[in-house]
């Protein structure tokens, strides 16, 4: 089976999207995280009693609703082997960034959220919970790329997952390869043992953690300590892995606030907050660094700026 969506009109940025998710999984939503053209792909394949889907996409989020698990009879547990792309996946507070290589848990009798970070593909395997061991259900990380056993049983599952897709008239070995993908996916933790961030591939750990600034930049205590602490590496390897993004983290960080400053300050339901309240929300905590900040990255204070906008409405 297989489906295909691109957007038709302005007012469906995602086609036929929603349905497809809704046949090929379960009741998920959507959500735009960029502003470019929307194009999505799923193939799926039955290995009894595991289905097993190759996803690939444009950049976007899905959410789990409780709306949607309301009206759902469905006990899967979706496992989601990242091939391409950066993904987070949230659930009852657990969080886990998914690299290629890395596996991430997503239970269907409960709300969730799956951001991708950027284009991506992905192998997800729909397994009934009643198969997946207790632990499964406290969220574990399985990071599998930090580890050279981790990455060699990603690499079986997604040749599992391959031949199965390649080869759907084949229901025997379908199915017994579908048992065989259960075992290898419930005893996936053990192959996992704890590795120092600096042992992840470079780029990637970059990426998570320029993705964390995005989501944190309102903490008025980020920096690379902070970071370091997130993602346990030291602060003298995250200073490194920013020099060479030719800037610091702090220049990072102030230039997402700096944005969200800018976004909130044309915003006319927001003129009843002073400037201060906006830069304090955005994280700055000292308004004459905010002020000398802005002026500097936008050619005018923030209060000229501002005036643009209350002209306007006047």
């Amino acid at each position: 089976m297989e489906w295909s969506a691109k957007p038709c009109h302005s007012d469906q940025p995602f086609g036929s999207w929603a349905d497809d998710l809704a046949a090929a999984f379960v009741r998920l939503e959507p959500r735009k995280s960029s502003d470019e053209p929307f194009e999505g792909l799923i193939s799926k394949a039955d290995a009894h009693p595991v289905q097993i889907s190759l996803v690939s996409a444009t950049k976007h989020t899905v959410l789990r609703l409780h709306s949607h698990i309301i009206e759902s009879t469905n006990d899967l547990c979706f496992i989601n082997l990242q091939l391409e792309g950066l993904a987070r996946t949230t659930q009852r507070g657990h969080e886990q960034v998914s690299a290629p290589g890395d596996l991430a848990v997503a239970d269907t009798i409960e709300p969730f959220e799956i951001a991708n970070c950027r284009n991506f593909k992905l192998f997800c395997f729909a397994v009934p919970r009643r198969l997946l061991p207790i632990g499964f259900f406290g969220r574990p990380r399985l990071t599998l790329s930090k580890t050279k056993a981790g990455r060699a049983l990603s690499r079986t599952l997604a040749g599992y997952a391959e031949l199965c897709l390649s080869a759907p008239q084949a229901a025997g070995a379908a199915t017994l390869m579908g048992a065989h993908v259960v075992d290898l996916i419930s005893h996936a933790p053990d192959f996992l043992a704890e590795a120092p961030a600096e042992r992840v591939n470079a780029p990637v750990l970059l990426s998570v953690m320029l993705d964390y600034i995005d989501r944190h930049s309102h903490d008025p205590d980020l920096g690379a300590a902070t970071l370091a602490l997130r993602f346990h590496c030291s602060p003298r390897y995250v200073h490194r892995l920013f020099a060479g993004t030719g800037r610091s983290v702090g220049e990072h960080v102030n230039e997402k606030r700096l944005l969200v400053c800018a976004r909130n300050l044309l915003d006319r339901t927001l003129l009843r907050k002073t400037i201060a309240e906006i830069a304090f929300d955005a994280g700055f905590r000292d308004i004459s660094h905010f002020n000398h900040l802005f002026k500097r990255s936008t050619g005018v204070a923030p209060r000229e700026f501002r005036r643009a906008v209350t002209s306007e409405a006047n």
